[in-house]
């Protein structure tokens, strides 16, 4: 549903510098509704399968996909074209058995990475932050825009912000909680270096997030510096996600 004085298109040309898109060919295309992931952060359902996929080849074949039924985004069904996609978020085709995770792509962008049965049941999510609500619950609210709530018992000073959660989907139960902390795998989201990953072997914390820095060693031996707010925690002793043919790429 579109709320009164809400456009749903823009112009190609200023549309996010990240979104592969022909800018002159046609004048306009599809603005993303509210969702889980801002504009500057994310895809529509309609560029993944019309400029990336390659599944339609106008707005009217994306909608006859959607209705279909065959799309689901984290396990549940998505009809609408203008909806946000991002981070870590997985993409089936239903009626083709496609599964895909969105990913960082190196130099900027996203990187649809194709993967398995068993890794489509479960995402990786970011702790953006964290309370206590009422019933003495911790309330953790994720990286794409989801709270959950964790059952009594579960001591809040185990759940830090910048950590990295393992859910199932669409039924959000954590399986596994992942610390930001040295020797762990990262993946760097924003900045120059976006797309790179690597093993942590130092986090120098300043006053601020954004001042804080992490250095990643990636496979090659590589060392680079990044903030401290860029970098997306995805394994332990490995990653626990496919990365594709970019990941730690430099």
């Amino acid at each position: 549903m579109v709320r009164r004085g809400q456009k749903k298109h823009l112009k190609r040309l200023p549309a996010p510098r990240h979104w592969p898109i022909k800018r002159k060919h046609g004048k306009f295309i599809t603005r993303p509704i509210p969702g889980p992931h801002p504009k500057e952060n994310s895809l529509t359902l309609a560029i993944v399968l019309r400029e990336i996929l390659g599944y339609a080849e106008n707005m009217r074949e994306v909608k006859a996909i959607l209705s279909s039924g065959q799309v689901t985004v984290d396990g549940r069904t998505r009809k609408d074209g203008r909806y946000p996609v991002g981070l870590m978020d997985v993409i089936e085709i239903e009626n083709s058995g496609e599964k895909y995770r969105l990913l960082p792509k190196h130099r900027g962008g996203f990187l649809l990475v194709p993967i398995d049965e068993a890794e489509a049941k479960f995402k990786l999510c970011r702790i953006e932050r964290k309370m206590m609500v009422s019933g003495g619950k911790l309330q953790i609210t994720l990286h794409d825009g989801r709270n959950i709530l964790l059952p009594e018992g579960h001591d809040a000073s185990d759940y830090k912000t910048l950590d990295t959660l393992k859910i199932t989907i669409p039924d959000q139960d954590v399986s596994e909680s992942i610390s930001l902390d040295t020797g762990v795998h990262a993946l760097v989201t924003q900045g120059k270096n976006v797309g790179i990953q690597g093993r942590i072997v130092e986090i120098e914390k300043r006053y601020g997030t954004h001042a804080s820095t992490v250095t990643i060693q990636d496979s090659e031996g590589n060392r680079l510096q990044t903030a401290l707010d860029y970098v997306f925690v995805i394994g332990k002793d490995k990653p626990v996600v496919s990365l594709g043919p970019e990941g730690g790429s430099s």
